[in-house]
């Protein structure tokens, strides 16, 4: 039986229907006995296939993570931050008024650190996109989550 293709599935229904004549009769608890009464363990069959369930799961989470990751990466490209005089004062105001807790103290450290207007202007980039990512976070969740 490990090739079940060999056979179509007309064959396989004839064949289950002669070996289990009354298998859509029988309750949960009937089927439960019959299995002690062979000396059936049917454990380690349960977790495969719950193992089984499981792996197909993660890789449908796995697969609408890299679909929701591709948005983002879309999202973040279209973002495009202004070019302000005044770039490191700018910043300031900014991470006072937008941001908070630990993410506010990130850019404060990486503002200090900004040796260059290149670096600053990347900081500012940064800022606009996560406003961009949080605005949307939501959006952007597949239903049900």
């Amino acid at each position: 039986m490990a090739d079940l293709k060999r056979y179509s599935d007309p064959v396989w229904d004839r064949f289950f229907d002669f070996v289990f004549p009354d298998a859509e009769l029988a309750t949960r608890e009937e089927v439960q006995q019959e299995l002690r009464r062979l000396g059936l363990d049917v454990k380690r069959a349960v977790a495969k296939v719950q193992l089984a369930l499981k792996s197909v799961q993660a890789r449908a989470d796995l697969e609408a993570a890299r679909a929701q990751r591709s948005r983002l990466m879309e999202k973040i490209k279209q973002v495009v931050a202004p070019v302000a005089g005044g770039l490191r004062e700018h910043l300031q105001t900014l991470i006072e008024g937008r941001l908070r807790g630990s993410v506010q103290a990130a850019y404060f450290r990486k503002l200090e650190h900004a040796a260059t207007d290149d670096d600053l202007q990347s900081l500012l980039e940064d800022i606009y996109r996560l406003d961009a990512l949080q605005e949307g976070a939501n959006y952007d969740k597949p239903p049900g989550q």
